[in-house]
């Protein structure tokens, strides 16, 4: 098969009643334990703010049936999202149906199998924060489905479209790829984190060690007379 087909028929799924958080995956699953799931989001959102920049690239693999159909049917790395990073707010910019829209870091984190951190080659300081403002001009904007396709609407964005466009990469001038995936962006950058899977064992081992001191910090201070509740809340 061909590239445009590959990406044809991963919007075919995408778009038969599948959105990105309804159906769950068939192919990447969560570990069982709930504690350990969370404290994994926690982990890594706390990695993540360490190690990202303004303008850096959050590239992810979903817990969806679309992130199914588009890591599987798009070649190169299993990716299925990009979306861009702004350290002061701890948000993300993300082109994510139907809409450009800003979400909590920690958010994007949860619903994911694993996180890539890319920052964008060539690009300073000074214009990876350009290229923030740029994606966040976009806000609002409808999401591009026939841009999936090959079909550009200059109106509208697809997700890695957007970080594409917004660091100067691609200026839908006819120059760049028909179509971006969300793996081809790791061509433009430097690869800064990588979480594992959240099903690796040692980053389940490391997550239920959190659990288990967070678990200790609140029966010591419950014994040393501090409310539970109000421990809780600070671990």
């Amino acid at each position: 098969m061909n590239r445009k087909l590959l990406l044809t028929l991963a919007v075919l799924a995408t778009t038969t009643g599948l959105t990105a958080c309804d159906h769950g995956s068939m192919v990447v699953k969560r570990p069982t334990q709930p504690a350990v799931d969370a404290a994994i989001t926690s982990m890594w959102t706390e990695e993540i703010r360490r190690v990202a920049q303004d303008g850096d690239w959050i590239l992810t693999r979903s817990y969806s049936m679309a992130g199914d159909a588009i890591s599987t049917f798009t070649p190169g790395v299993a990716l299925s999202h990009a979306s861009m990073y702004e350290a002061g707010r701890g948000t993300i910019i993300e082109a994510f149906r139907p809409l450009v829209r800003e979400s909590r870091l920690q958010d994007l984190v949860a619903r994911n199998h694993y996180v890539i951190i890319v920052r964008p080659g060539q690009l300073d300081e000074a214009a990876r924060h350009a290229s923030l403002v740029r994606a966040r001009s976009k806000l609002g904007t409808r999401f591009d489905v026939g841009g999936m396709f090959g079909f550009d609407d200059p109106e509208e964005w697809y997700c890695s479209e957007l970080l594409f466009w917004a660091a100067g990469v691609g200026t839908r001038t006819g120059d760049e790829p028909l179509v971006v995936t969300p793996s081809d962006l790791l061509k433009y950058g430097q690869v800064v984190y990588w979480s594992g899977e959240r099903t690796n064992p040692e980053v389940m081992a490391d997550a239920a060690g959190r659990v288990a001191r967070s678990r200790e910090v609140v029966r010591y201070a419950h014994d040393l007379g501090a409310p539970r509740d109000q421990v809780a809340s600070r671990h």
